[in-house]
């Protein structure tokens, strides 16, 4: 699996602008979805109820570039930020907001930024 700093160049250039329009609108539906939510816990929860943390979300099979642009987005959601990576570049750090359930943030970020980010990139 190549570490290459760029895309691969698969896909047409009329797919890829394709797969990057989708991806920006997923990207901003999650970005809605991430300011309802965290807007919701910070009015309506108490302090107690708010269970931050920190969680790993393994990398396998990203290229750097494709690392670079889901670290990102996971940092400009809000309620995620990203924290570091490993030094192979297999799994990155992540603090949310609300940890409870880190397989559900796993899955969110899953589906709500690395698959639509693939089908931009592949």
């Amino acid at each position: 699996m190549s570490k290459s700093a760029a895309p691969s160049t698969s896909n047409s250039w009329p797919a890829r602008v394709v797969g990057f329009l989708a991806f920006g609108l997923h990207f901003s539906r999650e970005l809605v979805l991430a300011n309802i939510s965290v807007a919701k816990s910070v009015l309506l929860q108490t302090r107690a109820d708010l269970a931050p943390g920190f969680l790993t979300y393994p990398l396998t099979g990203l290229n750097r570039f494709e690392i670079l642009m889901l670290t990102h987005s996971i940092t400009l959601t809000p309620g995620t930020t990203s924290v570091s990576i490993s030094a192979d570049f297999t799994e990155l750090v992540v603090h949310a907001f609300d940890a409870r359930d880190p397989d559900g943030v796993r899955a969110s970020i899953k589906n709500g930024l690395e698959i639509p980010l693939l089908a931009w990139t592949r």
